[in-house]
Formats: structure tokens, C-alpha cells, sequence
């Protein structure tokens, strides 16, 4: 499945299987909402996995339970933020898994927070469970089976991340899928919050404001990930952080190597190249990385691919292509946004 749809509705109308068929209207904030409501339970299920696949990731729902007896109830709001994807879920209790099929029709592997906003559910994965209630927040991997349980009406945010987006801003500690974060922990406090504000005004931000938005809403789910005590020997991570420092300053520069970061930050070029290794990463791989990330951030701008190509000093523009769809999954042109 690849998780791309530059929509907004205009109107809906019942259809048959008991899902909203809404008219859409192509728009720049890529924005969709559908609804579902159906008293044929068996009709529900089947309609409800369709429309949780089409708007997070491909699920089979293996049960639904109405609230008090009503028809089956569900609503989903999915925005996207460049290769981002916020998607805010009501729904009526259920029960779904994701396996080796589901997987499969996966485009791409993601990270997906989810936030529970009201009601509860209890989410399995990498042999954790974790039981979510208003304020919880989970980290699940699409790589890896789960499952999941509402067990009473629910509302919740969920954040789908290509995994190719956090390799943006380095390794920045381990994350444990299927655990659930320190609700209460700064760095979680302060993404929860951001996403709120995220949530209420992604429709209105004007197209220059994405590639900050974007980019903001990664650094504070890397710090939210990050291990809470530093790892790395001191020297390292001097070494380190001196080191993107500079090549942060100096993208442009068509002769950054590593000799050339090295003699500038004062270290060997063996002392640099050990910086990147303790977190299995090479000097190159992170400035391609960086500069790849540039080139994304242009592009949602609405940059032409050859243009931001030379810009970032790619070789040429079937390279550029190659290279970004290698580590984004999908292709430059396919960011550029509508007219």
C-alpha cells in the first residue's frame, strides 16, 4: 500500500456497503476524511478493514462490537505532511491483526505512535502488550506482526513515519516496539502537544511552512525515542556532534569528504570515521542522507527534480531519482506538489 492521497471531501453519500462514499477535490493539503456507520455487522467488518487499511496501514479486523447496541460506528481524518502521515481515528470497540499477508501489501516499512486520546485499547507486538489508556502512548514497527483490541469506544492520533525519515537525524537510541513511552517524559509531553497544534492547523499552513513542519515533527519524535542516559564514550560524541555541526553548515559545498570534515572539526579521519561506526552508520551514508533530506524539503517546496539534483550535487538527475526513491520508497517527482 503506498500511503499517498492529496484530498480533501466536498460531500458524502451512503453507499452500499455501508461506508461514506465521499467526493473529493484535489487540494495541496492532502486531506481526507471518511466515516462508516452500517448495521449489518458482517458488512461493517469487512467495510472497516478496508477503510483502516486505505487510511493507516493494511489490517485484518477479525471482530467488531456496535457501542449500546447501535450500528457500527467509525470516523478517520488522515492528513499528510510531506512523507509524514497524521491520521485521527473514532471507533466503536474491535479487534484486528497484522500479519505475514497484511505485511506483504505494505509499501515500504514504517513507525507508527500511536496516542490514545479517550477510551482504551491494548496493542501486542514483539511479545509486549501494552494496555492503553487516555494519555498512553505506543510504539509499533509495520515490519513486525500485531495485533490490537478496543475495548470501548476510542479516539486516538496515530503518526506514521517512513523508517527512512528518522535515518535523518542519526541513531538516537533504541526503540523498544510495542512499549509504551513515558507519557510523562519532557520529550514525549512536548510531541504530544506539538501534534495537538499539528492536528488543529496542517490544513491552513502555507506550502513553504511544510519542509519546517515536517522536519520538526521528526526531531521531536527522534528525542522522544532517544535512551535516557548517553552511551557513547564522551570523546565520541564531541566528535560527533562537532561533526554534524559541519556538515549541517556546509551541505552546499560540492567537496565536503571526510578528510575535508575532519582536518576542519581537528580530528583524524580514523577518529571521525569511528564517530559514525558506534552507531552503524558511515560519514558518507550520513552526509548522502543529509543531503538526500535537503533535496526533499526542496521539493515539497515545489522545486523542479533536475534543479534541486545539481543543487545537492548529485551527478545527474536519473541518479538523483535513483538514489532518493533507494531510500525514500518513493520517486522525486512524486513529492512535488499539485498545481
Amino acid at each position: 500500500m503506498h500511503l499517498r492521497a492529496d484530498f480533501v471531501p466536498l460531500r458524502a453519500t451512503p453507499s452500499s456497503d455501508g461506508v461514506i462514499g465521499v467526493t473529493f477535490e484535489e487540494t495541496k493539503e492532502a486531506s481526507m476524511v471518511q466515516t462508516l456507520r452500517d448495521d449489518d455487522l458482517a458488512s461493517a467488518r469487512e467495510a472497516w478493514a478496508r477503510l483502516l487499511s486505505k487510511t493507516h496501514l493494511t489490517w485484518d479486523i477479525t471482530e467488531i462490537t456496535p457501542a449500546d447496541h447501535t450500528p457500527y460506528s467509525a470516523s478517520v481524518r488522515q492528513r499528510h505532511l510531506a512523507d509524514l502521515v497524521l491520521v485521527d481515528c473514532s471507533c466503536d470497540p474491535c479487534a484486528g491483526v497484522r500479519r505475514g499477508p497484511q505485511i506483504s501489501q505494505t509499501e515500504g516499512e514504517y513507525l507508527v505512535m500511536l496516542m490514545t486520546l479517550q477510551g482504551r485499547e491494548q496493542v501486542t507486538q514483539a511479545g509486549r502488550t501494552a494496555q492503553l489508556t487516555p494519555g498512553s502512548v505506543v510504539m509499533w514497527d509495520s515490519a513486525q506482526h500485531a495485533e490490537f483490541l478496543v475495548q470501548e469506544p476510542l479516539i486516538k492520533r496515530s503518526l506514521l513515519v517512513p523508517k527512512a525519515a528518522l535515518a535523518e537525524v542519526g541513531a538516537r537510541g533504541e526503540l523498544l516496539t510495542g512499549s509504551v513511552l513515558d507519557a510523562d517524559a519532557p520529550a514525549v509531553s512536548l510531541l504530544r502537544n506539538y501534534l495537538d497544534g499539528l492536528s488543529r492547523t496542517i490544513d491552513d499552513l502555507p506550502l513553504g511552512a511544510l519542509p519546517a513542519a515536517r522536519n520538526a515533527t521528526i526531531e521531536l519524535l527522534a528525542a522522544a525515542l532517544q535512551a535516557p542516559r548517553q552511551l557513547w564514550p564522551q570523546s565520541t560524541y564531541a566528535t560527533r556532534s562537532a561533526a554534524e555541526a559541519f556538515i549541517e553548515r556546509n551541505l552546499h559545498r560540492g567537496t565536503l569528504s571526510p578528510a575535508v570534515i575532519a582536518d576542519r572539526i581537528g580530528v583524524s579521519v580514523r577518529s571521525l570515521h569511528r564517530a559514525f561506526e558506534d552507531s552503524g552508520e558511515t560519514v558518507s551514508g550520513y552526509l548522502r542522507v543529509r543531503r538526500l533530506a535537503r533535496a526533499r524539503d526542496d521539493l515539497t517546496s515545489g522545486s523542479p527534480v533536475s534543479q534541486v539534483a545539481r543543487r545537492w550535487h548529485f551527478s545527474d538527475a536519473s541518479h538523483f531519482s535513483r538514489t532518493f526513491k533507494k531510500q525514500y520508497g518513493i520517486s522525486p517527482s512524486e513529492l512535488l506538489p499539485h498545481v
